[in-house]
């Protein structure tokens, strides 16, 4: 299969161009921002290599792999400028964020030979943490099931759970897997669980109301569970998500803090829908039902990650999916969609190229074209559907 590789330029009909002469090689995704590509790697992959535009507003290419470095440590960076400085290449190439810097002009053979070197480097980083994780897999494991060992029964369906996670990322593409991250954080979701007794997590897990004594000592046992990951080299992320995974979109709940809305990690937001959805299917209520639900406590949500639940929710054990084009009304759109095809307004200016991963911002912008009435009512998506 394809490597699967992500191209960043603000210029649509640049990056249109770039993803059809990269596509007989790699399978292309775009994004047309520093800060949309950081949210598709925050949402899924893992992408083996990303090339992106030196000059872009807001966020220059530089300052986009530094972040990108962060949030896919094993997607390995190239940069396409017109302008290379000494300095600015030993700087990017010291800090490690650029693996390679391509000059334009350049032909698609540059460009394609210098992703393949990307890739080949990706594998080999894989490879070394593999080898790395193999021996920390075993001590995070054994820590998870110390938490987990003063009531076997505190968790409620940890393995539908990572089904419901692991369906949400293969919005994106049927080989997304689930970022290490939130993998991990699924391990550590009730962290601190075993310092108090068995009944009261039960309690407090599936959503029955806490006298203020319980309620302290439930917020104390899982602070000192985070204050443990925190101090966990390579797991600082991990404690973030699962720090913020009870706060509300709108920015209420624990912790008192100003963080709110698309600021909260993404795996907060998402672990926020998606164990308040599995509270009440566990209280006998049916998934749609649910969702409504909490589409009825919408400022407590990431409304787009109702949306995906709500609309693309393809999940049965077992299945195999595959991707094909669907039109579908635009107001239909989600994040994590993958355009099949352009959206380009009614008077041909391209808005997004086909291969773009749907981020919140494009979304955004989007429906303001749309509610300016300067686009169609369609687009067309890959979509997942049962393999023949």
């Amino acid at each position: 299969m394809s490597k699967l590789i992500l191209c960043v330029d603000d210029d649509p009909n640049i990056l249109a161009s770039l993803a059809r002469g990269l596509r007989k090689h790699f399978n292309v995704h775009t994004a047309l921002s520093g800060p949309e590509a950081l949210a598709i790697l925050q949402q899924g992959g893992p992408y083996a290599a990303v090339l992106a535009d030196m000059r872009m507003p807001c966020m220059d290419g530089l300052e986009f792999l530094s972040q990108a470095a962060v949030i896919a440590p094993e997607t390995v960076g190239a940069m396409l400028t017109g302008n290379v400085d000494q300095a600015t290449a030993v700087q990017a190439i010291n800090a490690g964020h650029v693996h390679r810097f391509i000059t334009k002009p350049a032909s698609t053979e540059i460009i394609v030979e210098t992703l393949e070197a990307c890739c080949k480097l990706s594998e080999q980083l894989k490879a070394k943490r593999a080898t790395l994780e193999t021996a920390l897999k075993g001590g995070l494991t054994l820590l998870a099931e110390v938490f987990q060992a003063a009531d076997k029964n505190i968790l409620i369906g940890p393995d539908v759970m990572r089904e419901y996670v692991t369906s949400f990322f293969h919005n994106i593409h049927p080989m997304s897997e689930v970022p290490r991250e939130m993998d991990s954080a699924l391990l550590f979701r009730f962290v601190g669980g075993a310092a108090i007794p068995g009944s009261l997590m039960r309690k407090a897990i599936t959503g029955h109301a806490l006298t203020p004594t319980e309620q302290q000592l439930v917020q104390s046992a899982h602070a000192a569970g985070l204050q443990l990951l925190y101090a966990i080299p390579g797991l600082e992320a991990v404690a973030r998500i699962l720090h913020y995974q009870s706060k509300g979109f709108d920015g209420s709940g624990a912790p008192e803090d100003t963080l709110k809305g698309e600021d909260l990690p993404f795996g907060s937001r998402l672990l926020r829908v998606l164990s308040d959805l599995l509270k009440l299917e566990t209280a006998g209520m049916k998934r749609m039902d649910a969702l409504i639900q909490l589409e009825r406590s919408s400022h407590l949500y990431d409304p787009e990650i109702l949306r995906v639940c709500r609309l693309r929710w393809q999940f049965e054990k077992g299945i195999q999916l595959k991707r094909f084009p669907k039109l579908i009304p635009l107001k239909d759109l989600c994040i994590s969609d993958v355009l099949a095809k352009p959206i380009q307004t009614k008077d041909n200016q391209l808005v997004a190229p086909d291969g773009t991963v749907v981020t919140a911002p494009l979304l955004r912008r989007i429906r303001e074209l749309e509610s300016a009435k300067r686009l169609s009512g369609e687009a067309e998506v890959s979509a997942l559907g049962l393999a023949s």
